[in-house]
């Protein structure tokens, strides 16, 4: 298909992805599930996909680590990607 044919609207996949400031540059180390810290690992599937389409708070990287979050399902500190 030539370019002249083709949509007109289509982003450009060049650039980078819009990345919100409060969750920073690093995906989400876990979310605030019902007022409990859950890290990624014990998140249910429907629970992952809530929290990426923002119906539940994410947990950055660099704010686990400053806090020092702690799972409620595990008990084990938010794991944060090296």
């Amino acid at each position: 298909m030539s370019d002249e044919n083709g949509p007109k609207d289509v982003a450009h996949y060049g650039h980078p992805p819009f990345v919100a400031p409060e969750i920073g540059e690093q995906p989400p180390v876990g979310a605030w599930i019902a007022k409990d810290a859950v890290c990624r690992d014990c998140m249910t599937a429907a629970e992952e996909i809530a929290m990426r389409r923002g119906f539940s708070d994410p947990i950055s990287a660099k704010d686990a680590w400053e806090k020092g979050t702690l799972c409620t399902r595990c008990g084990k500190v938010l794991p944060i990607p090296p």
